[in-house]
C-alpha cells in the first residue's frame, strides 16, 4: 500500500496520534500519580490528584469524555469506555457517552466502567464489578452488573 504523508495525516490525525502515545506510555511502569498526569495529556479530565494504577484502560476514541474527581483511586485492569454499540440501529452505529467519576471514589481491581454513568462521591466498586448504570454517593456496588450492596459512611 503506497500511502502519501497527506493521507496519512487523513487517516490518523495528529491528535489522535497524541493520545494513543499518552495512553501508551501510561502503560509503562511508573507511580500511579505520573499515570495520571499521562492521561491527562491524552484528554482524560483530571481534578486534583488521582491514584490510578497499571494496566488501566480508558478508550482512546472519546478520552476527553472521561471525568475524573480529586483523590480517586482507581486499581489495576480497570476499563473505561466511553462509546458504545447502539442496537436501535441497523449496522454498527456507536453512540458517545460520558464517564464522570466523582471525588474520593474507590474502584476495586478489573471493574469495567461501561459508557453513559456516573460514579457518586465516596462510592465503592468491588473487583471484577461491570458498571452500567449510575451509581449514588456513599454506597458500595459489585458483580456483574454492578448492584448494591450497602451504604457506607459519608
Amino acid at each position: 500500500m503506497n500511502m502519501t504523508l497527506k493521507h496519512f495525516f487523513e487517516v490518523y490525525p495528529p491528535k489522535r496520534m497524541w493520545r494513543k502515545m499518552w495512553i501508551g506510555l501510561a502503560d509503562l511502569p511508573m507511580m500511579p500519580q505520573h499515570r495520571a498526569k499521562c492521561l491527562k495529556m491524552a484528554g482524560v479530565n483530571i481534578k486534583g490528584r488521582a491514584m490510578i494504577y497499571g494496566g488501566v484502560g480508558v478508550d482512546t476514541v472519546y478520552p476527553d469524555s472521561i471525568y475524573i474527581g480529586k483523590g480517586v483511586r482507581i486499581t489495576a485492569g480497570t476499563k473505561i469506555l466511553t462509546h458504545y454499540l447502539d442496537p436501535s440501529q441497523p449496522g454498527v452505529h456507536f453512540r458517545r457517552g460520558e464517564v464522570h467519576i466523582e471525588d474520593d471514589v474507590f474502584i476495586g481491581l478489573n471493574v469495567c466502567i461501561c459508557s453513559s454513568v456516573t460514579i457518586g462521591k465516596g462510592a465503592i466498586i468491588g473487583a471484577g464489578s461491570v458498571v452500567t448504570k449510575d451509581i449514588p454517593p456513599y454506597q458500595v456496588w459489585a458483580g456483574n452488573p454492578a448492584r448494591y450492596i450497602k451504604d457506607r459512611a459519608k
